[in-house]
Parts: structure tokens; C-alpha cells; sequence
């Protein structure tokens, strides 16, 4: 999907990894995730994860004091890079020049990209969460916060927005879109009518409600085929 001039060196922040025992620690992460998003933390062992990353039981033990160091460890890294990436992907400076369709296409854009990147990653670690009432609500800070960010920016141009009340407007419409592009990229728990549809069509669709909704200039539609014009 092509990107916007706003997200073009956007990328998801990842930990360095430079010493053979990082690189190591990393595979057994990358592991468990893929395990737990597939198998759940029940049925998700130490040696299942050993195996997965090709290496000995010995060397999780190393580097996680137990299955539960591990579990927490993989709920950690996603939490880490998921607040750096907000943290880049928020600054105000990025945004200078931006319009609300501006901001509104690069979130719909950036978040098709990340779901799809490493797609066990974000499953691995809310497989954790579940199990823990203090890691749920952690990770729930951490979108909050993003929300709140990603309203702040959209809130700066309220002169853009025609709707009576731009903060309501604001909530609503990303709760729609979040709902949306949950549809679209866990299809096994959600529908979407628009699964069919390529990534660009879903996002100019998701536009024309967003800022239709907000009462501000979104993108051009596109005419459709005159059918009296092709039976000529």
C-alpha cells in the first residue's frame, strides 16, 4: 500500500539486537509469541519454545528464569515498542502542513501495515494480558494514550471539522475506524463487507464515512461508470 508523504519513514521501533545473546533472546521471544498467539499460555511450554527457536531447554532457563519471566517478557517487548513507535509516529512536528484527511489516511495506512507485520507478535502478547488483570490494564494505558495522542492532532485542525461538537465527533470516529480495521485484520473473530475489497479501496471507503461524519473535505469521489455511456 502506497504511503503518505506524513508516514514515509514511519516504521515500527524495534529493539536493537547486537550481541549473539540479544539475537538469542529475541529468537526465544519471536518464538514464544508465535506459540502463544497459536497455542494460548496454557498449553505453551518451555520446551515447545526451545524447539520453536532452535534452542536447547537449557538456554531459555539462561536467558527467563522460568515460563513466567518468559511470558512477561514477551508482553514487555510489545508494550516497549509499541510506545516507542506511538511516541515517533505521535510528534507534532511530523504532522506540520497536515489536514485532517491527511492524518486520518496515514493512521488507516500505518496500522493495515503494522497488523500485517509479524501478525503473532501482538496475539503472543495480549495472549499474556488475558491472563493478568494489571497487564491488561497496562496495555489499555498504552492505547489510551495513543488514542489520545492521535485526538489531540486531529483536535489541533477543529477548524477543519464542521461537526457542532469536534471532540465527540473526534471519539466517535476513531472508535469507528478502530472497530474497522479490527474487522479487517482479524477476520476469524469479526466480519467485514469490505474483505474483498484491496487495502486502498477499504481505506478511501473508511475516509468518506470518517470525514463525512466530521463535515470536512475528503477525498475526491470518484465517479462512477455511465452505463448510457458505454451502451453507446
Amino acid at each position: 500500500m502506497t504511503r503518505t508523504r506524513w508516514i514515509s519513514d514511519l516504521h515500527w521501533v524495534r529493539a536493537g539486537q547486537q550481541t549473539r545473546s540479544q539475537r538469542t533472546q529475541a529468537a526465544l521471544l519471536d518464538a514464544a509469541a508465535m506459540l502463544l498467539a497459536e497455542k494460548g499460555v496454557e498449553a505453551t511450554s518451555v520446551a515447545d519454545v526451545a524447539a520453536a527457536a532452535h534452542c536447547s531447554v537449557g538456554s531459555v532457563y539462561h536467558h527467563f528464569r522460568d515460563k513466567q519471566t518468559l511470558l512477561y517478557a514477551v508482553f514487555e517487548r510489545m508494550c516497549e515498542e509499541f510506545r516507542a513507535t506511538t511516541r515517533e509516529a505521535l510528534a507534532p512536528s511530523r504532522w506540520e502542513g497536515a489536514s485532517v484527511d491527511d492524518v486520518l489516511r496515514s493512521f488507516l495506512a500505518f496500522s493495515l501495515e503494522l497488523g500485517r507485520d509479524r501478525p503473532a507478535f501482538k496475539r503472543g502478547g495480549l495472549a499474556v494480558a488475558q491472563h493478568d488483570p494489571a497487564l491488561r490494564e497496562h496495555y489499555g494505558a498504552l492505547r489510551t494514550e495513543f488514542y489520545d495522542g492521535l485526538t489531540e492532532l486531529l483536535l489541533d485542525r477543529a477548524t477543519e471539522i464542521g461537526h457542532p461538537d469536534p471532540p465527540l465527533a473526534v471519539g466517535f470516529v476513531l472508535d469507528q475506524l478502530g472497530s474497522m480495521l479490527q474487522a479487517r485484520l482479524e477476520e476469524s473473530a469479526l466480519t467485514s463487507r469490505l474483505a474483498n475489497r484491496s487495502d486502498e479501496a477499504f481505506v478511501e471507503e473508511c475516509l468518506r464515512s470518517a470525514c463525512g461524519y466530521l463535515q470536512v473535505q475528503g477525498p475526491a469521489v470518484k465517479p462512477e461508470p455511465d452505463a448510457r455511456r458505454g451502451a453507446r
